[in-house]
């Protein structure tokens, strides 16, 4: 009797590539966005508030820049309660509070900036 050949499955390196290469297009559209000099991080999942202006997303990950400055964060979309890949993102372009708790994730407009600029009544 011969045995049959194995399936073959992805090495480890292979299946961590997809995201290690969502991780490096975050810290090239912050830098991009941002400037070269711009620093990222990614974010502290244990506790922590992030406010600023979401600048883009990649298939894993939020960038977030950190207030005025040339910084951004990066946040993992796997940290946000969201039942499938259909989840409303926070939009680009637009300001979020994003605390961890737990280590999960909760994104909420920042709604003060619209008010002092009268654009939201």
């Amino acid at each position: 009797m011969q045995a049959q050949p194995m399936p073959k499955t992805p090495a480890k390196g292979a299946m961590l590539q997809a995201w290690q290469q969502s991780l490096s297009e975050a810290h090239q559209i912050a830098k991009m966005v941002l400037g070269r000099a711009a620093s990222t991080v990614v974010a502290e999942h244990n506790s922590g508030i992030y406010r600023g202006v979401i600048i883009g997303h990649t298939r894993d990950y939020i960038i977030q820049q950190i207030g005025k400055q040339a910084a951004a964060v990066i946040h993992s979309k796997d940290r946000f309660h969201a039942p499938d890949r259909e989840f409303p993102w926070p939009e680009v372009g637009r300001a979020f509070s994003i605390h961890y708790s737990r280590s999960h994730a909760v994104a909420r407009e920042i709604r003060e900036k619209l008010r002092e600029h009268g654009l939201i009544r």
